[in-house]
């Protein structure tokens, strides 16, 4: 069975230790996810974002260190459930933060592939805005 990748990368500036509290704590994940975020965060545990329309996810932590932070779909609409997300921090030559963000293991690259990978490059985006001005940046409130 075919498997497929969505693919982003992001510079942010900021603190690496800070970039990982936003990817690995409840009030991190709320300040630029979803509205209702609920968890407690570390590798077996799952955290569950909400969107305002019913969409539910629920992401098992399966890695967490200061350079890596991985997800397993456990539970989500259409082809997402056992899909994976990655989040690798590196520092930039320049000093900034890079995300580089993998969500892999679809079957195939349309419906909820699509939807997701505008929503993932929407959210990061989010993200570096939550983590450089330091205000809260929901993708959806």
């Amino acid at each position: 069975m075919p498997s497929h990748s969505l693919r982003h990368a992001v510079h942010i500036v900021g603190d690496q230790a800070k970039v990982h509290g936003a990817l690995t704590t409840h009030d991190g994940l709320k300040g630029w996810t979803m509205a209702e975020v609920a968890g407690k965060g570390g590798v077996g545990s799952t955290w569950t974002l909400k969107y305002p329309n019913g969409t539910t996810f629920a992401w098992e932590v399966t890695a967490e260190d200061a350079h890596k932070v991985a997800w397993k779909c456990a539970s989500g609409p259409g082809d997402a459930t056992g899909t994976t997300v990655a989040f690798e921090l590196a520092k930039t030559p320049n000093g900034r933060v890079q995300i580089t963000f993998t969500h892999a293991g679809w079957p195939h690259q349309q419906g909820n592939y699509d939807k997701c990978n505008a929503l993932w490059g929407m959210m990061l985006h989010h993200l570096k805005a939550n983590v450089e001005k330091g205000t809260v940046a929901p993708a959806y409130a």
